[in-house]
Parts: C-alpha cells; sequence; structure tokens
C-alpha cells in the first residue's frame, strides 16, 4: 500500500476492514456513505495489534505475502474523509486496491496504524461487533472464523 499523500490521491471508496464494516457504525458517522458490497486485499490479513486509548487492542492490516484480508467497500465522498479521519485516531490513511465480487478492481482508502505491534487483546464487545459487520455483508467464512479466534478479554467498563 501506498501512503496517501494529498488530495489528488483522494479516492472515492473506503475498504473498511474493522468496526466500520458495519453498516450501522459506518452510516452513523458519513450518512452518506453507501456499500459496494464485500471486497477482498491480497497480500494483507487482519491482527489486532493497534493498542486504544481504553487499554484494549484494535483491528489493523499488517503484509502477509500469501494472505488476502476481505472488507466492506463504501463509496464516500471528498469531503468525508476528514470526518471518518476524527474517528481513526492513530491510523494513517493508505491507499490500497481491492476486488469487489463482480471481478472489478477499485482504489480504495484504508486506516493503517503503523506504530510498534502490540499485543493487545480486543475487548470482547469489539469482537462481536466486527463478526457483525462481517456477516451483515457475507463475508467468507474463513474471514469471519479469523476474527472469531481473536484473544479477547471482558471490558471492565461494558458501557463502552
Amino acid at each position: 500500500m501506498k501512503p496517501w499523500l494529498d488530495d489528488s490521491d483522494d479516492p472515492r471508496c473506503y475498504f473498511a476492514y474493522g468496526s466500520n464494516m458495519s453498516s450501522r457504525r459506518l452510516l452513523a458517522r458519513i450518512p452518506a456513505a453507501s456499500a459496494l458490497g464485500r471486497a477482498r486485499c491480497s497480500g494483507y490479513r487482519v491482527v489486532c495489534n493497534k493498542p486504544s486509548l481504553d487499554g484494549s487492542g484494535k483491528a489493523n492490516l499488517v503484509e502477509s505475502p500469501a494472505a488476502a484480508v476481505w472488507g466492506v467497500v463504501y463509496r464516500v465522498a471528498r469531503e468525508d474523509w476528514l470526518e471518518l479521519d476524527r474517528y481513526e485516531p492513530g491510523y494513517t490513511r493508505h491507499l490500497c486496491r481491492v476486488g469487489l465480487d463482480d471481478g472489478s478492481i477499485v482504489r480504495a482508502g484504508v486506516y493503517l496504524w503503523l506504530g510498534e505491534p502490540t499485543v493487545e487483546a480486543a475487548w470482547d464487545w469489539y469482537r462481536d461487533h466486527l463478526l457483525h459487520g462481517a456477516r451483515e455483508h457475507g463475508l467468507p467464512h474463513g474471514a469471519i472464523e479469523q476474527i472469531r479466534s481473536w484473544a479477547t478479554r471482558r471490558d471492565p467498563k461494558r458501557s463502552r
């Protein structure tokens, strides 16, 4: 993936692989977004290694040449990227190419965390939220099972 350098790189698609896979979550943040469907990004896998301010780990992509990560592509307006940035602290925007089910390849923005890897367990509710988004958009069984296999822990502040 290449860094997103300036507005000339501005894609009209967003590749969500974490909590924003859920339409309910993304549309609450970006009401004008529209789901184009599930998509596959080759050469990466999803892990839960981004430390969060709440003490848990959040989803991130790491290079893995033989792997592929599934997620959801949303169409977003140019002005929506700054709003999305507010919800993705610590991540940086990059550009990727993802394959949709119809065989088309689209250029999409994606958020990556580039800090030192940590071994943070996700909150159980966060993992379940990703599973909901993955099922909502019909991600393949293997992708769902990968998320389900994450180490989790119970959030002491369940009201989050």
